[in-house]
């Protein structure tokens, strides 16, 4: 059972940062949601600018929002997961 945790837990904490590693990189080349914030900046006033505004920032902001929760729900489920494999493992069998 604690070998099993173990490999559980470092598995989440590899998804977490792969997930939180594209999400950053997704961001960070999120060219299109810079253009639309730029228009929506000249023309605050129109509406097409800001429905437009806000459909990449919805994808913007979730974006960055994966890459937080990828980190640090990863780190944290899996270094749970490894801590309870490590207290299964101090305690005597039966």
């Amino acid at each position: 059972m604690t070998g099993f945790l173990r490999v559980l837990g470092a598995l989440v904490i590899a998804i977490g940062l792969v997930v939180a590693a594209t999400a950053g990189w997704l961001v960070a080349g999120d060219t299109h949601f810079v253009e639309v914030g730029a228009a929506y900046a000249r023309h605050p006033e129109h509406a097409l600018f800001q429905g437009e505004y806000w459909a990449a920032a919805a994808r913007h902001y979730g974006l960055l929002g994966a890459a937080a929760g990828g980190l640090l729900g990863g780190l944290s489920v899996g270094g749970m997961l490894l801590a309870l494999a490590e207290l299964l493992g101090r305690v005597p069998r039966r």
